[in-house]
């Protein structure tokens, strides 16, 4: 009865880490499928496996910047995605998806929080970082449309400045 007990725990032992012991890869494409299948909640549970168990792995870079995008995309809930944009460009400076992650930081700043003095800041941090990138143009348009705000922040921070010094 004694060996019956123990076979039977060591049994419930391996059935319960048997989805554990999943690869990088094998997490990447069932956290993808459930974006697919709008199982956003399942999905970013594995994306964040990912991070938490491969932070080295190349699909970890790619598993933060498929969060952002998701609340960026799906949920609608921007502030949050620059959150999870940022984690990308600190945590994955030297990946492929950091450059689009700036991007994406200064365009959601532009386009959806009209916190357009970051949106400036970030775009012109691409800039400086990414000169000779594909997307220099898009920068480029993108603070053209914010000439005029810039001229507007420029004269209110003058005019505070100059009440501060009265």
């Amino acid at each position: 009865m004694k060996n019956i007990n123990i076979l039977l725990a060591w049994i419930l032992l391996i059935s319960c880490n048997v989805g554990t012991n999943k690869s990088a890869n094998q997490l990447w494409e069932a956290a993808q499928q459930n974006r697919i299948k709008e199982n956003l909640k399942d999905s970013i549970t594995g994306y964040k496996e990912i991070l938490s168990r491969y932070p080295d792995h190349d699909l970890s870079a790619k598993a933060q910047f498929q969060i952002a995008d998701i609340y960026l995309n799906d949920t609608k809930d921007f502030e949050y995605a620059v959150n999870e944009f940022k984690k990308v460009v600190d945590k994955h400076s030297n990946h492929e998806v950091a450059k689009k992650s700036l991007f994406m930081i200064a365009y959601i700043y532009n386009n959806y929080l009209d916190a357009y003095s970051d949106a400036i800041i970030h775009y012109n941090l691409f800039k400086e970082q990414y000169p000779d990138d594909e997307l220099i143009p898009s920068v480029q348009f993108e603070l053209e449309g914010l000439k005029v705000i810039q001229s507007t922040i420029d004269s209110l921070n003058l005019t505070v400045n100059i009440k501060s010094n009265i």
